[in-house]
């Protein structure tokens, strides 16, 4: 009996442990790669560069936002850094050529990524194709598109975007300030508002959800026009960031926003996650790692090494929180 007994506590013990493990897990090791940084590169942890890291984050953090409400309903967009080129494209068009103010090329490049995103939505909730499939072809779509009308040039926006990119508020840019009103909307979004707590039935559940008189296929096609709209965003921001669209603007964002919504609490069952804080703590980490990588002169090939590992690491703890759920 005593054998039983001690042998149920070891099992606890061991599942406790494992439950830690995929907890708090990623976050040792993301936690002792920043430690490595710093011993390397004293000035890693100055305020400098902590808020440089801060306005990086925040541009991608916005899509990172939007892929949270994907993930939610169980769903997945790999062509968020693809609707923030074409999204780009399009607002820096219209600054440049047709000279119109600021506010309306961001709008223009809202509409853009709520098309691309109303596109994917339709295909994966009436016409039944897989999200990975729909989001990849879209991904192909919007690139082609984007380097169609830039003719496959660098593009120059103008001096107007200088104002944003270079606003601060209290020795902080004024990106970070529109990072968190978009967080704290999205937060309030899904935790206060009954559409919110729909998402999650249908992330969790959507059969079951439609069962409830809840309208699945319309909940989740709100969810990926909201990831495109904030893509839309994302991309106008970058633009105005670096001044400059080119044609491998934005290439690979994709796997750092899933990872970073992964890491952030998200999770490719649904029905999991808050963006509060959970997508600023997922794309700071990844966006701090990035940040030491160039400071001690890493190859560029070990970003891709890099965000190779990450998204892998992410998803493997992901699949085995949630590998015995039941949906």
């Amino acid at each position: 009996m005593e054998k039983v007994t001690a042998r149920a506590g070891k099992a606890a013990e061991g599942k406790r442990a494992k439950e830690l493990f995929m907890d708090y897990g990623i976050y040792v090791i993301l936690a002792a790669m920043i430690v490595f940084f710093t011993v390397q590169k004293p000035n890693f942890l100055t305020i400098s560069n902590i808020l440089l890291i801060l306005r990086t984050s925040s541009v991608l953090g916005i899509a990172c936002v939007g892929m949270f409400f994907v993930l939610i309903v169980a769903g997945i967009d790999i062509s968020v850094s693809m609707n923030m080129y074409i999204s780009a494209v399009v607002g820096g068009t219209l600054l440049n050529n047709m000279g119109m103010p600021l506010i309306v090329c961001f709008i223009a490049s809202c509409l853009c990524g709520l098309v691309i995103g109303a596109i994917n939505g339709f295909f994966v909730t009436k016409v039944k194709i897989v999200p990975f499939i729909v989001t990849l072809a879209t991904y192909s779509v919007a690139r082609g598109m984007a380097l169609f009308l830039t003719n496959q040039q660098m593009m120059f926006l103008d001096n107007k975007v200088m104002g944003l990119a270079s606003a601060k508020f209290l020795g902080i840019s004024a990106f970070v300030f529109i990072f968190l009103a978009v967080v704290i909307i999205a937060h309030i979004v899904l935790t206060c508002t009954q559409f919110g707590r729909q998402l999650y039935a249908c992330g969790n559940n959507l059969q079951g959800a439609n069962k409830m008189g809840i309208n699945g296929p319309r909940t989740v096609w709100f969810a990926y026009m909201i990831c495109g709209t904030l893509c839309g965003i994302a991309g106008m921001l970058s633009a105005c960031n670096l001044g400059v669209i080119n044609p491998n603007f934005s290439q690979g964002d994709e796997f750092v926003v899933i990872s970073s919504s992964i890491i952030g609490g998200a999770s490719l069952f649904g029905g999991k996650g808050r963006v509060f804080p959970g997508a600023i703590i997922g794309i700071v980490m990844v966006q701090a790692i990035i940040n030491g990588l160039t400071m001690i002169g890493a190859s560029a090939y070990v970003y891709t090494i890099f965000r190779g590992v990450i998204i892998f690491l992410a998803v493997m703890v992901d699949s085995i929180k949630f590998s015995g759920e039941i949906r």
